[in-house]
């Protein structure tokens, strides 16, 4: 174990930030099946509340440890409001994922990038130039091949999924205000405290008891959702945004195989096309993101540059 930890730390930190996301992908499509499986026993705001109630669990020898203190978080409002927004998107897409395919509740999970554009500007008055403008709209074309409004194909789900993409694209929104002062294991601990707060009144209007078996996919939801986000998060602490990002839309294939497997789901050929296209889009955008970034880096370090010596 240890050799191959020794030999995974010796491989360029892009190719370890892509076997990270790579892994992670697989994993979060593991935890779609096993919440539609869920959702033949139990509703989906129930399967929300084990989720975030069994990652309290999972975090409690770090609240215990002293390593992350909640009660001294000097951002609670911040914490409650992203934390809200948060459980509404956790709640949409277990709602997505029991209502469509699940290539297809995937595929159209990959549109949030699109609305976080649209949110950046409108909300954050970030300037949004002609080019990601331009990608975002064509994204939106790709989400309504996919939907198909008017073809009378149109699902129920597919509106769940969409609102669910928006409801992640705020959720960022206000964990990019928290992460300036507050790390990411306080914000992973007061998301699962007070997700189980918000939840615990719905879940017990639609309780059902689940099965043996049923209460097994529940702790795997949870399981498998925490691990899904720590390899996330290692993925782009290993690597680089750019490099790495394109790395987690595998997801797709990864949903089409889990949903051929388990429920011989096959997509329709609208699905590819317009799943292409908003791949294609989003990670224009991200590409267009990191050289913005890049030029503000290489503007901060010109200034000091251009003052004249004293």
């Amino acid at each position: 174990m240890k050799l191959g930890t020794a030999a995974f730390r010796r491989l360029p930190p892009n190719v370890q930030g892509a076997l990270w996301l790579v892994s992670g992908g697989f994993i979060f499509t593991t935890n779609g099946a096993m919440i539609r499986l869920l959702s033949a026993e139990i509703e989906g705001v129930q399967t929300a509340f084990f989720r975030a109630f069994f990652s309290v669990l999972l975090l409690m020898p770090v609240v215990l440890s002293g390593r992350v203190q909640p009660w001294r978080s000097k951002r609670i409002q911040g914490h409650f409001w992203r934390t809200f927004m948060g459980t509404c998107s956790m709640v949409l897409g277990f709602y997505a994922v029991s209502m469509l395919p699940l290539a297809d509740a995937t595929a159209l999970a990959f549109s949030q990038p699109l609305f976080s554009v649209v949110l950046a500007a409108v909300v954050l008055h970030e300037k949004v130039r002609w080019r990601r403008w331009s990608a975002t709209i064509i994204g939106f074309v790709g989400v309504l091949v996919m939907a198909r409004p008017g073809s009378g194909s149109l699902q129920p789900g597919a509106i769940v999924a969409l609102l669910n993409a928006l409801a992640v694209g705020i959720s960022i929104l206000l964990v990019r205000r928290l992460s300036d002062s507050e790390p990411p294991l306080m914000i992973l601990t007061q998301f699962a405290i007070f997700s189980t707060l918000l939840l615990a009144l719905p879940a017990i209007w639609f309780w059902r008891w689940p099965s043996a078996y049923g209460w097994a996919l529940a702790v795997g939801v949870s399981v498998t959702a925490t691990l899904g986000q720590y390899f996330w998060v290692q993925a782009f602490a290993a690597g680089e945004m750019s490099a790495v990002a394109p790395f987690d839309y595998l997801r797709l294939p990864f949903a089409v195989f889990v949903g051929w497997l388990i429920w011989g789901e096959m997509p329709e050929i609208w699905t590819y096309i317009g799943a292409s296209i908003v791949i294609a889009s989003a990670l224009y955008i991200a590409y267009r993101e990191s050289q913005l970034v890049r030029e503000r880096r290489a503007e901060a370090r010109a200034i000091p540059a251009a003052r004249p010596a004293p």
